[in-house]
Formats: C-alpha cells, structure tokens, sequence
C-alpha cells in the first residue's frame, strides 16, 4: 500500500512538472506559481516516506522527459549532488526556456547562491 501512495506521489510529481513547464513556456505565471506550490507539497509527501521516497524521486533524474528529469534533479541536489547536476547539465543542453532554468539552477548551485527546495 505504501508502495503505491508513493508510485501515486511521484506520477503527480511528474505531471506537476509537466504543467509548470508548460505554464512557463505560456508566460502563466499564476498558472506556474500554482504548479510550483503543487510540485513543493507533493515534494514534501514523497520525502516523507524517508530513504525510500529519496531514492524514488532520485530515479526520476532519468527520466526520458528533460522536464521530469530537471525538476527532478532541482528537487534532489541535496541528497545526491552529484546525480543530480549530471541530470541538470543534461537538461541544460535542451532548447529554449527549459536549458536556460537547468543551466542557472547549476550556476547558482555551484555559485553557493542557492541551496534547492527545503526538506
């Protein structure tokens, strides 16, 4: 049962993703900050399952989709640094809004600016 609440978890995490990007490419900010706070709160409910919801999500990185994989890797830089700026540098390369948001997420890590999403 747990097992499934969390494959449920990380579906919506991936649709929340989809829809921010799409919001974003649509310059729907309300619409983009509405995803945001979804992708934020359903972050929370994966983490919450502890190591196992950790290392879920973190196989998002690998996803086929560069917006699942990106914000992914934005949501698990604290837990696996390494995998996930891999992920980010992959999602850089994309065209457009996408590869841009990938290529400062990583700067502004590396640059000590930015710390990722709260856990």
């Amino acid at each position: 049962m747990q097992n499934d609440n969390l494959i449920r978890l990380l579906h919506r995490f991936a649709a929340a993703a989809t829809a921010h990007s799409q919001a974003l490419e649509e310059m729907d900010q309300e619409r983009a900050n509405l995803h945001a706070r979804m992708i934020a709160g359903l972050h929370r409910s994966i983490i919450a399952f502890g190591e196992s919801g950790r290392r879920a999500l973190l196989e998002l990185v690998d996803d086929g989709d560069p917006v699942v994989a990106g914000m992914a890797a934005v949501y698990s830089l604290r837990y696996d640094c390494d995998r996930s700026l891999s992920a980010l540098r992959r999602v850089a390369r994309e065209p457009g809004l996408l590869g841009f948001r990938a290529q400062a997420a990583i700067e502004l890590w590396e640059g000590g600016e930015w710390q990722g999403p709260e856990e």
